[in-house]
């Protein structure tokens, strides 16, 4: 059996995208919460974003304030399930070396980009950019069901 593949998630530009109705503001992306529902389910989960920094309440609240009210309580629920992460640079820092992992992330830096390559683990980024590509969280949404199938 093929060892458990975990996910690492990015949240502005990934779960958290443009309001359509006030371009100024965030808003949840398009499916977020069934996304979030797809991955907490089938894998193991953890924050990689600026808004976690060992601490996933503070990831979780930075989600949660820009969703609709009557998404809220249950996406509070989806994210008690993920996990935080911790870093001093560059957020590749968190990333295991020796596991399978998907960190889904619309704009690693140049320095990330650069570490994931001299590791070899380049492969393992996904681009989801759901300011430039609203449906984006279906597509990354069955790249993982063919990961989830495979393990």
């Amino acid at each position: 059996m093929l060892p458990r593949v975990n996910v690492y998630l990015d949240i502005d530009g990934v779960l958290l995208s443009t309001d359509r109705e006030r371009p100024s503001r965030l808003a949840l992306a398009d499916h977020a919460v069934e996304f979030l529902g797809f991955v907490v389910a089938n894998f193991d989960v953890y924050w990689l974003t600026p808004a976690c920094r060992g601490d996933a309440i503070a990831a979780m609240d930075h989600l949660v304030r820009h969703a609709r009210l009557s998404d809220r309580e249950h996406l509070m629920g989806l994210c008690a399930r993920i996990r935080a992460t911790n870093y001093k640079t560059l957020r590749t820092e968190a990333l295991p070396a020796g596991e399978p992992f998907i960190w889904i992330d619309d704009a690693p830096s140049d320095a990330e980009l650069a570490d994931l390559r001299a590791r070899g683990l380049f492969q393992s980024w996904l681009w989801i950019d759901t300011r430039e590509e609203p449906e984006d969280l279906l597509r990354a949404k069955k790249i993982l069901a063919g990961k989830a199938q495979s393990a």
